[in-house]
């Protein structure tokens, strides 16, 4: 217990020295850095270690004495690398492990079972080749440190061994080359086998220290997975015991007919292990496409817990470091590991110059970065707005460093479950804009409907009944809210006033204008009973003090005397109502003044008319009188004048109807352009 914190203590600080870069480097980069380093160190010695022993034990006249089949084992020894097979596991919500072995073994050990320890130089050599090459195209102190580890790793394992081996074999009895395939020689060449693999294994403890150090909870089966990519290769060694028999006793053409089947074995391990690789991964993804897809259908409309849902089935979704997701509107979605940092704003900006998906290959700068800096593989892809097809946010995927490196086609194999997971987004996202607009929109409808009513509540509740006349009203909005307004008011002496009103415009704006004026009207038609012009002063005053808008109302404001017939009245730019007679027929009772709300300097007349027995006055709104039908024609105003002189002698409601019938029919089918308002009163 006190041993590890100084131990860690030590550790940190030589890993500082050598690894400068890692201080400010996030959790993750760290810890893989730190075991880097520390693996090297302690390879460094094991390895000088191996060569010095191998340097001592070498007969390089071995080699002469068999140069044909040494030059047919480097090619073998080759060929069997880059036909590495590889297993990468996942490990529950902690992540993915992976491991790789190869077949070059059985070459190495026919080769040293033949020729001896100089046949080791083969692997050696070509393992220093490959480490070099790779070395050009390492620019970052991650992946030197990352590829110097393996390499050490490895050479360190294969001398140290296949010596072992060998020392085992030769203390055994076994001699080099290898006599036949006699069951003595092949037991004591087993043993020698499983020597080398417990060396291995020893020498491999190195890394497996350094994965346990790290402290990762899923450490215990990433070692299981570790030692089983080692025992696999071992178990083939066997054919490379077989292989040095064959050639010893049936010489090159049976060593050669072997090898061949072997090399097809491991092109078959390899292409099935891409393949079977290919397949979990296919497989993992379109499982949690489909659960996320379910949970996007169960979640609320207004997709609230989008980022509880991807953060719950996305993670695991690919062999990723990191995941980000993220839209303009609603900001980050996903972000997972949280410690884990990506450069939102620079590669936001450069999608936005392009809109098309980027896969990165490590070795590659990135077009956001003005100085190239290590990155793991990278994949980004746009997420796009369903209705526009615009960008409207991205998916950032830091992929996963597998023992199998990342190439430009094992990334593009990804992208159409990535750019799956961004249409998934795109269209949650969508419907929860969708949402928000139906709420909104039901919240206006909520809005207009109780302003309809409220406005319906400034209406009369009931029609005055006045001996010896008739009246009647009737107001049909074009829209919810009505621009229009008439009204019935009782004064002093038994005298009733008449209003008929008309906002300019339509909506809640002009309807609240509307409310305002009727309340002005009624306020002032008490203070000023026998006197419209000065009710209609006071009513423009008081508008352009109060109502800042830019409307205006017309009116047409009278004051009925029931008993005398006498009606006075002041026309504020309204429609002129008609006085229908038998005789002389219709008179127009026209303006007397512009409308309210324009000119605080405006003044009004009044006027009046008598309404004799018989007689009818209609008072109207433009709706009547500019009704269109559907080829844009004016209605006749003609009409209208007709059907009260047709109907005279008849209760006023059948002329309302009669004249609410004739523009209905003229305008059809028509859309309607403006409020229809109707005021009729007639003397019996």
């Amino acid at each position: 217990m006190i041993i590890r914190p100084i131990m860690s203590k030590l550790l940190l600080r030589l890993v500082n020295k050598l690894r400068p870069d890692l201080e400010h480097s996030s959790e993750h980069p760290r810890l893989n850095g730190t075991a880097d380093v520390f693996a090297f160190l302690f390879s460094l010695p094991l390895l000088a270690a191996g060569l010095t022993w191998l340097v001592w034990v070498t007969d390089w006249s071995a080699l002469g004495r068999h140069v044909v089949f040494v030059m047919i084992m480097a090619v073998l020894i080759v060929l069997f690398d880059r036909l590495r097979f590889y297993l990468v596991t996942e490990l529950g919500s902690n992540g993915y492990t992976s491991s790789q072995g190869a077949l070059d073994g059985i070459v190495l050990w026919a080769a040293v079972l033949v020729v001896g320890p100089a046949a080791i130089w083969l692997a050696v050599s070509w393992k220093t080749a490959v480490f070099l090459y790779r070395l050009r195209t390492a620019r970052t102190p991650e992946v030197i440190w990352s590829l110097a580890r393996r390499t050490l790793t490895a050479i360190s394992s294969l001398v140290l061994g296949t010596l072992l081996g060998l020392q085992v074999y030769t203390l055994l009895g076994g001699e080099i080359p290898i006599r036949g395939l006699a069951p003595a020689q092949l037991l004591v060449a087993l043993a020698g086998v499983g020597g080398q693999f417990i060396a291995s294994v020893l020498v491999h403890s190195v890394y497996i220290t350094s994965i346990l150090w790290r402290a990762r909870p899923f450490s215990g089966r990433a070692v299981l997975i570790y030692l089983l990519a080692l025992l696999l290769p071992a178990l083939a060694q066997p054919f490379g015991i077989l292989a040095a028999g064959l050639y010893i006793r049936e010489g090159l053409e049976a060593l050669l007919f072997l090898m061949i089947g072997l090399v097809m074995m491991a092109l078959l391990a390899r292409l099935l292990s891409q393949a079977v690789e290919t397949s979990r991964q296919q497989s993992r993804q379109l499982e949690k496409l489909e659960q996320l897809g379910r949970a996007i259908i169960n979640a609320p409309l207004d997709m609230s817990t989008l980022p509880d849902i991807l953060s719950q089935h996305v993670p695991q979704m690919f062999p990723a470091t990191g995941i980000a997701i993220w839209t303009a509107d609603r900001g980050v979605l996903l972000h997972a590991p949280p410690e884990w940092e990506f450069p939102l704003q620079p590669v936001w900006e450069w999608l936005q110059a392009g809109n098309a998906p980027g896969v990165f290959l490590p070795h590659q700068g990135l077009p956001w970065q003005a100085q190239p800096e290590f990155h793991p593989p990278l994949l980004v892809v746009p997420i796009l707005n369903v209705e526009s097809g615009l960008l409207e946010g991205l998916v950032y995927l830091e992929l996963q460093s597998l023992v199998v490196p990342w190439d430009r086609v094992s990334i593009t194999r990804l992208l159409p479950a990535v750019q799956s997971l961004s249409a998934q987004v795109a269209s949650a996202c969508q419907q929860a804009r969708t949402c928000r607009r139906t709420m909104a929109a039901q919240k206006t409808m909520q809005e207009l409907e109780l302003a309809r009513r409220i406005q319906e509540s400034f209406l009369p509740e009931h029609i005055p009944q006045l001996p010896g006349w008739q009246l009647t009203a009737v107001l049909e909005p074009e829209r919810q809210m009505a621009g229009d307004f008439y009204d019935f008011i009782e004064l002093p002496g038994g005298r009733l006033g008449i209003l008929i009103a008309d906002v300019t415009d339509k909506g809640l704006g002009p309807a609240l204008y509307m409310a305002l004026s009727r309340t002005l009207i009624r306020t002032f038609a008490a203070q000023y009973p026998l006197e419209p012009e000065r009710v209609m002063q006071a009513v423009n005053q008081r508008i352009l003090q109060d109502a800042r808008a830019n409307l205006f109302v017309t009116v047409f404001y009278a004051v009925l005397d029931p008993a005398s017939g006498l009606l006075t009245y002041a026309n504020a730019g309204h429609s002129p109502p008609y006085l229908v007679s038998a005789n002389p027929g219709i008179r127009t009772l026209p303006n007397t003044g512009m409308p309210l709300g324009i000119d605080a300097a405006e003044s009004w007349q009044q006027a009046s008319v008598t309404i004799k027995p018989g007689d009818v006055l209609v008072l109207y709104t433009d709706g009547v009188t500019d009704a269109q039908n559907a080829g844009g024609t004016f209605i006749d105003r003609q009409f209208i004048l007709d059907v009260p002189r047709q109907c005279l002698g008849q209760p006023v409601e059948n002329i309302r109807q009669s004249i609410l019938d004739t523009v209905h029919s003229f305008v059809g089918d028509a859309p309607r352009f403006d409020d229809i308002t109707l005021v009729i009163l007639g003397r019996t």
